[in-house]
């Protein structure tokens, strides 16, 4: 992969502290954890949580916290003052609580974004450029990527169709974006997709692919997704992909399921004018009912009623 981190973490550094100075209560008391951010990464295991702060105990914290300095207002943080600045976590969730809870020192640096995405953004830029991630992982990282940057290229459109996506979630822009003709949503010239797919050594497909997969990850509750992401649960992906084209949010594994069915029968109606379902469904019972028959009569007549009503079929469907 070609992300490096050094180089994003120099451009977004502003100044490096030392742990003494996350005894002053401007800092100390302003550390804010967003969960939008805390739940874009998966969590640690049990297990590397555990040896993470055995050895945070035996040597200290050793890699600065990353924290981005803002002003409350920014991130929706009520404030008496308008410039009341808020230290918002954004690399070092699990090390933080560890300090925190053990009373330990840690260093920092602060990092200046100028806005939440640009914040997720290089959060996801982060965690493509470790070499610890699962498959999974690095898949729902790429599709993340996809997206956010497919949503970026919106601000190219003409101002009706910007003003459109201004009033969508961000899943939603994503998916207008990629009905958009290319020499729109592109003027670089390579897709997004062909661009990614550069960079990782994987097909543009794959991107796509990793595009539907964190979609459809993020119609999901912050538990049930980290579960799948450490793989805690197993699903297969291709049905996570399809989750990306269902709008409801899913809480628990049990609604996938039912959510799917809903789906495809939804898909069934949009695709056969009003009626022509109920004709299916009685056409497909008499095939069935004569097929029995059949089986017994070995009968031409049978037969070719069978071979009829199925053309009818095909010819609906």
């Amino acid at each position: 992969m070609k992300t490096d981190i050094k180089k994003i973490l120099a451009s977004k550094t502003k100044q490096a502290l030392s742990s003494n100075i996350l005894h002053a209560d401007a800092i100390r008391q302003n550390i804010v954890v967003l969960d939008e951010l805390k739940n874009l990464i998966p969590p640690l295991s049990n297990e590397e949580f555990e040896q993470l702060q055995s050895n945070i105990l035996e040597h200290g914290c050793q890699s600065p916290l990353q924290l981005w300095q803002t002003p409350k207002s920014s991130i929706g943080i009520a404030s008496e003052n308008s410039g009341d600045i808020a230290y918002v976590l954004v690399d070092g969730h699990n090390r933080y609580k560890i300090c925190v809870n053990n009373n330990l020192p840690f260093e920092v640096y602060l990092l200046s974004f100028e806005s939440l995405k640009e914040a997720k953004d290089y959060m996801i830029e982060l965690q493509l450029g470790r070499r610890n991630l699962s498959p999974t992982q690095i898949s729902y990282f790429r599709g993340l990527r996809y997206n956010n940057e497919k949503i970026d290229k919106s601000q190219n459109l003409p101002k009706g169709q910007n003003d459109l996506l201004a009033n969508l979630s961000v899943t939603e822009q994503a998916e207008i974006m990629d009905k958009t003709p290319k020499g729109q949503n592109d003027l670089l010239g390579n897709s997004t997709a062909e661009r990614l797919a550069d960079e990782y050594k994987v097909s543009p497909k794959t991107i796509k692919r990793d595009a539907e997969f964190a979609k459809g990850l993020q119609r999901m509750g912050a538990s049930l997704r980290n579960d799948i992401l450490t793989g805690k649960e197993k699903i297969d992906k291709n049905i996570i992909q399809k989750l990306s084209k269902i709008p409801e949010n899913i809480g628990t594994i049990d609604d996938i399921e039912s959510l799917l069915a809903i789906s495809n029968q939804k898909t069934m109606e949009e695709k056969t004018p009003n009626g022509v379902s109920i004709v299916i469904q009685e056409k497909s019972e008499e095939i069935l009912k004569i097929t029995k028959r059949f089986s017994k009569s070995i009968s031409k007549t049978d037969l070719q009623k069978i071979i009829e009503l199925s053309e009818e079929l095909i010819k609906i469907l």
